[in-house]
């Protein structure tokens, strides 16, 4: 190219650039406006504004860099898209643009683009909030590719703890028991006893996945948990599960059924008269059902789940129930220092006793048939890339079906059990990560002995594979 024509090149940017501008200075409440709703968080105001004088400042690298924002956040991911590409092909190194260029990708379902983008970000040495968005996309990244490759995964774990109340057990039994029965005299022995310990525990987990055809895939595998408790081995515990399922990616939206069973050993410590069969903790379940999540935009998901479970306890058929257990959730994800995450969830269920029983009072009978209603919540915030910081919050309201199912002087029983927790995890491996955690929950019921409080303190490692 001859010096004329290198300059003829230039002025015509000049130019551009200056009609652009001139153009921004005319428009500039639209611009302002437009900003001040996208920082309030109505991203679909900002695009009404923007879209409405698309036909004058199409062009501009600043309205169009909001205007795919804009479309982006409200749910319209091709404009945003276009939008996108638009700037960069004016200022190549738009790092907001390629940034939410591969968030446009990645919801889109166009998820070899959106990696390639994500690893050109990653290379160019972003600020910490924008690497820990990258590497939070990058391993979603990865999940989904092993859901579409066949092979396993699995973890290990190994951890210790303490816990203040291993039974639930409430703090004044004699009090309860007065409460509960009108009776006097009476001391918590067995499960009953409010007992604390150090414990040491082991978790184990593999999977395997095949993909089958038109975005469906398949997996199954199996987890196998331990505990043992200092000086109290009669509250050691084993669980056991197996699952599997199939799982649909059809764009924006996942789709999951799945059927699982699980066992729950623990001896305890129920008295029992001389020569009668022992008494245990044990338990069984079964489970079945299916989950749907469906990407709103790239910041926020919701989902659905609707599941059957049977639940049996081999040495007390008198606590056996069916559980029908419904729940939403939605997953936020903000774009800000720490790249805070917090996840809701709801859920209600109706359990339908198997057995009944004579409660005692006029001859009655009852079942131990409930209803719960719960919200959890759990914020995490990134301190650096290897660091996180996260709470927990949960409310669970119980509701007994029938009279005097759990007393024979509590009419309706009624539960408030909440919990609440700390954490923080690093991340010290590409595949290994350092956990401590504080949690407490407590429940407040009319029913007297079931109402306790208890508190645990833990550390663990685990490692992916």
């Amino acid at each position: 190219m001859n010096k004329r024509a290198r300059f003829r090149g230039m002025a015509c940017v000049v130019l551009f650039s200056a009609f652009a501008s001139m153009g921004a200075r005319a428009d500039d409440p639209v611009i302002e406006s437009a900003k001040r709703a996208l920082a309030a968080g109505n991203a679909r105001q900002a695009y009404s504004e923007l879209s409405a004088v698309q036909d004058k400042m199409t062009g501009m690298p600043e309205y169009d860099y909001l205007l795919g924002v804009a479309a982006l956040d409200s749910g319209r991911i091709e404009e945003a898209i276009i939008a996108f590409e638009r700037v960069l092909a004016l200022i190549p190194n738009h790092a907001g643009a390629q940034m939410d260029l591969a968030r446009a990708y990645y919801a889109t379902g166009s998820f070899d683009l959106a990696e390639a983008a994500f690893l050109k970000l990653q290379a160019s040495n972003p600020p910490p909030a924008a690497q820990e968005a990258i590497r939070r996309y990058l391993d979603a990244l990865q999940a989904r590719k092993k859901q579409l490759q066949a092979g396993w995964t699995g973890f290990g774990e190994l951890g210790w703890g303490y816990d203040s109340n291993i039974s639930a057990a409430t703090a004044d039994f004699g009090a309860a028991v007065a409460h509960d029965y009108g009776l006097s005299g009476f001391t918590g022995t067995g499960n009953a006893k409010k007992r604390s310990a150090w414990y040491g525990q082991a978790d184990v987990g593999v999977d395997y996945s095949r993909p089958l055809t038109r975005g469906w895939s398949w997996y199954a595998g199996g987890e196998q948990k331990g505990r043992g408790y200092l000086k109290e081995p009669r509250y050691n515990y084993n669980f056991g599960e197996i699952h599997t399922g199939a799982s649909l990616n059809s764009g924006q939206s996942q789709w999951k059924v799945f059927g699982s069973l699980s066992y729950f050993e623990q001896q305890g410590d129920i008295p029992i008269a001389p020569g009668a069969p022992e008494i245990t903790n044990d338990r069984r379940m079964g489970a079945i059902g299916g989950e749907w999540r469906h990407s709103l935009d790239t910041r926020n998901q919701i989902g659905a789940a609707l599941q059957w479970n049977r639940n049996k306890f081999p040495t007390t058929p008198i606590e056996d129930f069916d559980q029908i257990y419904a729940s939403m959730s939605w997953l936020k994800s903000f774009e800000a220092k720490g790249v805070p995450l917090l996840y809701l969830t709801g859920f209600i269920t109706d359990d339908h006793a198997k057995n009944s029983f004579n409660t005692g009072v006029n001859n009655q009978t009852a079942s131990k048939s409930k209803n719960l209603l719960g919200v959890r919540g759990y914020l995490q915030y990134s301190v650096d890339p290897k660091l996180v910081v996260y709470s927990n919050l949960g409310v669970i309201y119980r509701r007994d079906k029938d009279d005097f199912a759990r007393a024979t002087d509590v009419q309706k029983g009624e539960d408030w059990y909440t919990e609440a927790g700390l954490g923080l995890a690093w991340q010290f491996r590409a595949a290994c990560a350092l956990r401590l955690q504080y949690l407490y929950s407590r429940n407040n019921t009319n029913v007297k002995t079931y109402e306790f409080d208890r508190h645990e303190a833990s550390t663990a490692v685990r490692c992916d594979l």
